[in-house]
């Protein structure tokens, strides 16, 4: 019997490309499963320029007034977990948007609807509330922890990252039965991934030489240029990569800055190779962003997390080194020294890989698209 074909909306946000990438992901793998699905910024239902104002307000706090964002996060944290003061600031905003995104519902007749950032389920949770007809909907964590205020969200399902996550979810009032840990949801990309010679003889490279993968995220957060340089300096013998995704300026500033003067250093802006440069490499540079940072678990990357912008990414890299899935180097001299020992290390190496892999859900998206046919949307 051939299943019921699904049309399924996936809500994002332009907060962080993270959320994106696991937005594409469940889209992917839905219509591979032969559904209907589509990807929305969320913000975006609301007007374009409170989609523009809003992302960029966050993105530019985040990237350069770090600690200013994490005092605002930290203490959204503090009375989500200790104060009981109703419904919260980020719940009534997002409430503005709910007649918009009521329209938006009924127009398009969805049969589930996922949200990979907290500010759509807020907003479909405000419609629930009121009363309205909203379809069921899953909120899939993109980040190690609770967020905060995410126990005031009314999903029908909750996706998170890891089932070691589930107390600290049932302590915030979670009920067990509503609670998922299926994973991070990555591209379909990742699955059949090359050995380390594949890839190496993939990329023309050397298996003797001590290959570096530098990311810096979307934001392109970190002391990225200065890191590489002096990196580069310390080398005798590796290569080293840095891939800049989208982030042009990035680009440009490492060209000129450093890709003159550092023979051994190679500037990459959007690349669909990343699976392939991860198994490739010896050693990850990367802020601990959900995303990127599964990727590389999944495709077990000897990983560093560089310094994490106050919030969820410091959540994110002590649930990484409580399991030993990757370690964590601050200062720029403390990176350059942890990844060469890392990369001269071939039993520190192997240790961490077989950490990852017991810590990898590599089939997170497919399992997210069950939950939708077998929870969500069972005739």
């Amino acid at each position: 019997m051939d299943k019921k074909k699904l049309k399924i909306l996936i809500l994002s946000c332009n907060t962080g490309e993270g959320h994106n990438m696991a937005a594409r992901a469940i889209c992917e793998q839905c219509k591979a499963e032969g559904h209907e699905a589509e990807v929305v910024d969320y913000l975006a239902i609301h007007s374009r320029f409170t989609s523009w104002f809003i992302s960029g307000f966050y993105i530019g706090l985040a990237k350069y007034f770090p600690h200013v964002f994490g005092f605002f996060y930290n203490g959204m944290g503090f009375l989500s977990r200790k104060v009981h003061v109703g419904r919260s600031s980020v719940y009534w905003l997002n409430a503005l948007a709910a007649p918009r995104l009521r329209k938006f519902l009924e127009k398009g007749n969805y049969d589930a609807v996922v949200c990979s950032h907290m500010f759509a389920a807020e907003c479909l949770t405000r419609l629930k509330r009121r009363g309205k007809q909203v379809p069921p909907s899953i909120m899939v964590s993109t980040d190690y922890t609770c967020y905060p205020h995410l126990e005031e969200v009314e999903s029908d399902l909750f996706v998170l990252a890891h089932e070691d996550l589930l107390p600290d979810f049932e302590k915030r009032g979670f009920d067990p039965a509503v609670l998922r840990p299926c994973g991070i949801p990555i591209g379909m990309r990742f699955q059949g991934l090359p050995s380390r010679a594949e890839a190496r003889e993939q990329l023309g490279l050397s298996n003797d030489a001590h290959v570096y993968l530098v990311m810096g995220g979307s934001m392109g957060a970190g002391h990225i240029r200065s890191f590489t340089k002096r990196l580069s300096s310390e080398l005798q013998n590796g290569k080293i990569f840095v891939i800049c995704g989208k982030n042009k300026r990035l680009k440009k500033s490492l060209e000129r800055h450093v890709g003159r003067t550092h023979h051994n250093v190679v500037i990459l802006g959007f690349t669909k190779e990343i699976p392939t440069y991860m198994a490739a490499c010896d050693v990850l540079y990367t802020k601990p962003g959900g995303l990127t940072s599964t990727e590389a678990i999944v495709c077990h990357t000897p990983m560093i997390s560089t310094k994490p912008i106050p919030g969820c990414e410091t959540d994110n890299r002590d649930f990484f080194l409580s399991h030993g899935v990757a370690d964590y180097a601050k200062t720029v001299e403390q990176k350059v020294e942890s990844g060469r020992r890392l990369a001269e290390n071939a039993q520190e190496q192997a240790r961490m890989k077989e950490a990852q892999e017991a810590f990898a859900k590599p089939d997170a998206a497919l399992n997210i698209v069950r939950l939708i046919e077998e929870e969500l949307c069972k005739e």
